[in-house]
């Protein structure tokens, strides 16, 4: 799936990112080492905090809309 994160260039790429990422964890939720939504949301948080101050961090953090984030992450628990 990194390989398809790197090719992420349009709403469109995004969007089947998101349903193969739920595909991936239909068919090998055994490969996921957090497999609550809870734990899910945690340690994604938890991976900003860590990587945002590692050495090797590529990302722009004042580029990125947390707003925009936050309402996709919203919208997914109200949205049916």
């Amino acid at each position: 799936m990194t390989e398809q994160i790197n090719r992420i260039k349009n709403k469109e790429d995004f969007i089947q990112f998101i349903k193969d990422l739920s595909s991936d964890y239909k068919e090998h939720s055994e490969q996921w080492a957090n497999t609550t939504i809870s734990d899910f949301l945690l340690q994604a948080a938890s991976w900003i905090e860590d990587y945002s101050v590692c050495p090797v961090n590529d990302i722009t953090w004042e580029k990125v809309d947390f707003q925009i984030l936050a309402k996709i992450l919203y919208m997914g628990k109200l949205y049916e």
